[in-house]
């Protein structure tokens, strides 16, 4: 593919999948052939048509294949007509014509989904070959809940910008230096790439759907507090990062820019604010994960480009740190000041 890395980003040279330390199968493999996978593609603009596709044919090009691959069109009728005329039964599709957003798409996804695992792929990714043997290999384990693969930046200008630093790829949706990942396991995956188990999510209470995106606006941490509410209701569960599973997920030139970061970095902590109102009936600390980075980019990532001062590079790639940083606690701390918002007028 055009613009594909052919090497393994350092990124992801340093994490090892240890879910095989977690538990001892005689015959994993035979263990995971027996479960079903519905693969899911949530999509919502006739914009994105020329990802969507490319998205589709990346989960139809897999080493195992999918049972199902099943689109979610989130309130487009058009979107949907034109994917049904351009793909007609070789996919399956659903229409969210309920309450608009990410969450309950992928809530009406689930539902409809055949498979007992439920993998999500972005609508602006693509997927290495083997995304989805890699992600559902965990799952051989029967503790394990959810997984998470690795998203790999694919520029669509050729290159990322030099003053956004590793540590802050999740600017962009993707997998990130600092990552808190300890023996395998994390609280909750990226969106752009994750699998569950179908009675998982059902147990759990499915995506929280006052909390995610509608459209384009920047919206999240659906993930986070299903994962929150998961743990509490299924505490024997675990929920693993697979670093070998692989997308590449998109990042148009409008998203490289300073301001991107800082709104992005603003929006991140109005998430977060809302997660940790949320969470608190979950989890007595809901913003672990948070403050693990958090001190990661403190002590850590920046400090060590201070120690290289002389180098513009480095100054720069530790003031965008320190921006995000400032923006996501601004955010923060105005949303966790206002009213638990219940209705979906008060996330507009």
């Amino acid at each position: 593919m055009k613009g594909r890395p052919s090497y393994r980003p350092r990124l992801f040279q340093s994490h090892e999948s240890r879910y095989h330390d977690l538990v001892l199968l005689k015959d994993p493999a035979s263990a995971t052939a027996r479960l079903k996978t519905t693969a899911v593609i949530c999509c919502y603009t006739l914009d994105r048509l020329d990802d969507i596709h490319a998205a589709i044919r990346s989960a139809l090009d897999q080493t195992r294949k999918p049972d199902e691959l099943l689109i979610a069109v989130d309130h487009n009728q058009d979107l949907l007509s034109r994917l049904q005329q351009d793909l007609g039964s070789s996919v399956s599709f659903v229409l969210n014509d309920g309450l608009q957003g990410l969450s309950e798409t992928r809530n009406i996804a689930t539902r409809a989904a055949i498979g007992d695992i439920v993998a999500f792929l972005d609508d602006d990714a693509v997927a290495e070959p083997d995304w989805l043997e890699k992600l559902v290999a965990p799952f051989s384990d029967a503790r394990v809940a959810g997984v998470g693969g690795a998203a790999v930046p694919l520029w669509q200008n050729g290159h990322g910008p030099t003053w956004l630093p590793e540590e802050l790829y999740w600017i962009v949706g993707c997998s990130y230096k600092g990552m808190p990942v300890q023996d395998g396991r994390i609280r909750n995956p990226l969106g752009c790439s994750m699998a569950f188990r179908k009675d998982a999510l059902g147990r759990a209470g499915m995506f929280e759907v006052y909390i995610g995106g509608i459209g384009q606006r920047l919206k999240g941490g659906e993930e986070a507090e299903l994962c929150l509410r998961m743990a509490n209701r299924i505490p024997e569960c675990l929920v693993l990062y697979e670093p070998a599973s692989i997308i590449h997920h998109k990042v148009p030139a409008a998203r490289t820019t300073l301001k991107w970061a800082i709104t992005k970095s603003y929006q991140e902590g109005v998430c977060k604010a809302k997660v940790d109102k949320f969470g608190q009936t979950q989890s007595r600390e809901p913003l672990s994960t948070e403050s693990s980075y958090l001190r990661h980019l403190l002590f850590q990532a920046v400090p060590g480009r201070l120690l290289h001062c002389y180098s513009l590079l480095s100054l720069l790639q530790a003031g965008a740190i320190l921006l995000s940083v400032a923006s996501a606690a601004l955010g923060y701390l105005r949303e966790k000041s206002a009213r638990v918002p219940r209705d979906r007028e008060a996330y507009a």
